[in-house]
């Protein structure tokens, strides 16, 4: 017997990197994420088809025998988002092999929110080293989180419901249209954490908190267009700490120049994508603007 199972995907607005050093940071799900078809094998055996030819994942898979033990699985699997492009690819893979090996222990029970999250996020661990477990949060809620660590001391006036005292699903008080790109360059998670963290200006973690309070203030305001401005401001300090590369800038001047109020890298940087925040009626020129530049649009297809 077989059972389908799904993870969605995940940008970032604000926060990168600076939240691992106690900046808020905020996420928004991505539709388009990871499915997954679950077959329970009984031989003891972790399987992925396809399989991925990383240490990362032989490390997971290992991990996941012991935090929850059960009589083995094969995983047929397949992605919409590229693998290694800060859009989550690794924090779903990370929900879907927990809900996997729920499933092949326990067919049919629900598992524990709680525990779920946590299998979650020490599967994420493997893939990222220091996970603030933003990604893997947003993975799981499939919806809007504010993440600050060790508690959350920003003002956040929207409706919000506390998950814990470092995190809450939060609601947005206006739409804020997406346009996601990739880049056509991968960059490894850990080595950016590393780099930004010797790059990083004196401050860095301050500004990054100082550009969410203004952020917040535009949505309070109702004010789209400013806050995609907080955005591109987000992405020029993420540049001064090390994060960008020269196509994802141009990715950014292609979307203002199409009409973007604002565009920033999202997730680790390196490579990776770039999101835009427009006006609806701007979304397919945005688009289009990257595509004559020979660059992949992830969504909206």
């Amino acid at each position: 017997m077989t059972q389908s199972l799904t993870a969605f995907g995940k940008v970032i607005l604000l926060g990168e990197h600076a939240v691992l050093d106690g900046a808020p940071a905020l996420a928004l799900p991505l539709p388009a994420g990871l499915r997954a078809t679950l077959l329970r094998t009984g031989t003891g055996e972790l399987r992925l088809r396809p399989e991925l030819n990383d240490d990362r994942l032989h490390e997971a898979l290992g991990l996941l025998g012991r935090l929850l033990p059960n009589p083995g699985f094969r995983m047929d699997w397949e992605s919409d988002l590229p693998l290694g492009a800060g859009l989550g690819a690794s924090a779903a893979l990370s929900h879907l092999l927990a809900q996997a090996a729920w499933e092949a222990a326990r067919p049919g029970t629900p598992p524990p929110a709680d525990l779920l999250a946590e299998v979650t996020h020490r599967l994420e661990h493997c893939f990222h080293g220091t996970a603030s477990g933003i990604d893997d949060a947003v993975v799981r809620l499939r919806a809007p989180v504010l993440l600050q660590r060790p508690r959350i001391t920003v003002e956040w006036p929207f409706p919000k419901a506390p998950l814990a005292p470092h995190l809450w699903q939060v609601t947005l008080p206006c739409p804020l249209p997406l346009v996601v790109a990739h880049s056509g360059e991968h960059a490894d998670t850990r080595e950016l954490i590393a780099r930004v963290r010797a790059r990083a200006p004196r401050g860095f973690a301050d500004d990054s908190r100082a550009l969410f309070g203004d952020f917040v203030e535009a949505l309070g305001r109702g004010d789209a267009a400013a806050a995609g401005g907080v955005l591109t401001r987000a992405h020029e300090l993420l540049g001064l700490a090390g994060a960008t590369t020269a196509r994802l800038d141009r990715l950014v001047e292609l979307a203002l120049a199409a009409g973007a109020w604002g565009a920033k890298l999202t997730g680790s940087g390196g490579g990776g994508c770039v999101l835009a925040v427009c006006d609806a009626g701007k979304m397919d020129q945005v688009a289009e603007a990257w595509r004559e530049a020979g660059f992949v649009v992830v969504t909206p297809r």
